[in-house]
């Protein structure tokens, strides 16, 4: 049983409201609610028309709307943390899992489950039957029982590759059992194994491509990182592994909110050696163990054939200097396993400053910004996934994702595909445990990840990686 976290919040005496953080403006009746997020410059407009439709449809509230510029997730996680101390953070702000963990380390998350159930201001039946119950559920992932998040700018990892040189290729001369002695096809790489890729498909495409005259090569190497394939992330590229070969992460203990560091095992030891042979023959890259450079840069680029990074950032997968028709297929997966990939991008928490109108207003805001109209609009514009079922079923969403309304070689075709395509794969989702020390975890995994994919590292000191990433874990927690 998930414990109440009414054991935890602290008795609160007295509260000073900060002008730049919300409360009652001056003397006015109307109530500042203040939003924290990073919303890209692409998307800001978007967000204010959401925060306009609020502010008409509720007019004793306003919003302080700030964005943190030059923020990442982690860095936001920690200004809010920072101004627990002086009462100086927002009432609602983009969130991962594992920054509500430490919100609520602070007692300072608010359980959102009155308010959803509100016969006045809840969500219908039918709005509850919209959400996507894996977004919702992800709210509930903590060590109390409630909903502490909700969902917003929802995202999953995509495979992007290079179709104008990768359809319709036959490379039975050098292996003939890659796609049954079959031209490659979009159905091969929807279906693509990690062992399929290692051991088959790049070996083969490195022949071809040496075969190949100065000009004419399908991946270049002048750069200094290239390789076939390449995984933004490394961090979800190790989290994602483990979960998708049934290896152990992190787990929870939910009947006291404890988090288990669990990944210093044998089979992900071995799994780190496969992949680390994968890199010495140039067969994978990430980010961090190609100069900490967004590894769509390569892509776009032809230094690598295949790139793995968030379906929220699909127009970085594309390069009006090089243009070429960019496939979509879901990443490699685990022979002999389901598919699985990873449920990312920032959600909304709602933040205590034991002001009940502050709540309410805060709940209200995202309730407007993710209702069925808006919710639509940042599916079709923003590149994030619809968070509603209506959203996919819409005639205008349909449009937007019919690659046959889009030219070839463009942006728009990719958005189309991208946008069709993450539909299919909402199923095979995943999540991990959020705790105290989860992001510490997820840091951790992702500094081990880069030593693995980096052949000037040792891979005899891997024992020493793991053991280095548990105790740093271990500090956090």
């Amino acid at each position: 049983m998930k414990k109440s976290l009414l054991l935890l919040l602290p008795l609160v005496l007295s509260t000073v409201t900060l002008a730049a953080c919300g409360g009652n403006n001056g003397g006015s009746k109307k109530t500042t609610i203040t939003l924290w997020s990073i919303t890209g410059k692409n998307n800001q407009g978007q967000l204010g028309n959401y925060i306009k439709a609020f502010e008409d449809k509720y007019p004793e509230y306003k919003v302080n709307n700030v964005i943190q510029t030059g923020m990442g997730y982690n860095e936001l996680k920690d200004a809010v943390v920072k101004g627990f101390s002086g009462n100086n953070y927002p009432d609602i702000v983009q969130c991962y899992p594992d920054h509500v963990a430490d919100y609520l380390d602070y007692g300072k998350a608010v359980n959102l489950d009155d308010y959803i159930n509100d016969p006045e201001i809840g969500l219908t039946e039918e709005d509850k039957n919209d959400y996507i119950a894996s977004f919702m559920d992800e709210g509930k992932g903590y060590a109390f029982e409630g909903t502490y998040s909700l969902p917003y700018c929802k995202s999953t990892e995509l495979m992007f590759y290079n179709e104008d040189v990768l359809l319709s290729l036959d490379l039975s001369a050098y292996d003939a059992t890659i796609n049954g002695g079959k031209a490659l096809d979009a159905n091969y790489f929807d279906n693509l194994t990690w062992e399929e890729l290692f051991n088959k498909l790049c070996p083969a495409l490195i022949k071809y491509n040496d075969s190949l005259p100065e000009g004419k090569k399908i991946l270049l190497s002048d750069q200094k990182y290239h390789a076939v394939f390449a995984y933004d992330s490394d961090d979800n590229l190790f989290i994602t592994l483990a979960e998708q070969y049934g290896y152990k992460y992190t787990s929870v203990d939910t009947s006291t909110g404890k988090g288990s560091i669990d990944f210093d095992n044998a089979e992900m030891k071995n799994l780190m050696k496969t992949f680390r042979t994968a890199a010495d023959k140039g067969y994978i890259i990430s980010k961090g163990s190609a100069g900490n450079t967004y590894t769509n840069e390569y892509f776009t680029a032809n230094n690598t054939l295949f790139s793995v990074g968030s379906s929220g950032g699909v127009k970085y997968q594309f390069s009006d200097s090089n243009p070429m028709n960019v496939g979509v297929a879901r990443i490699p997966h685990a022979e002999g396993r389901d598919p699985k990939v990873i449920l990312q991008g920032p959600s909304l928490t709602v933040l205590d400053h034991n002001d009940e109108a502050r709540i309410r207003g805060s709940w209200l805001l995202w309730k407007t910004m993710t209702d069925a109209e808006n919710s639509l609009d940042w599916a079709i514009n923003s590149g994030y996934m619809g968070i509603r079922s209506s959203n996919y079923e819409n005639e205008d969403y349909k449009a937007a994702s019919d690659v046959k309304n889009t030219e070839e070689k463009t942006l728009a075709r990719l958005m189309a595909k991208a946008s069709t395509y993450v539909s299919n794969i909402i199923n095979e989702t995943y999540t991990s445990p959020a705790f105290k020390g989860s992001s510490a975890a997820r840091s951790a995994v992702g500094g081990l990840m880069t030593k693995v994919l980096t052949p000037t590292e040792g891979i005899e000191n891997i024992d020493t990686w793991f053991s280095d990433a548990v105790n740093q874990t271990r500090l956090q927690m």
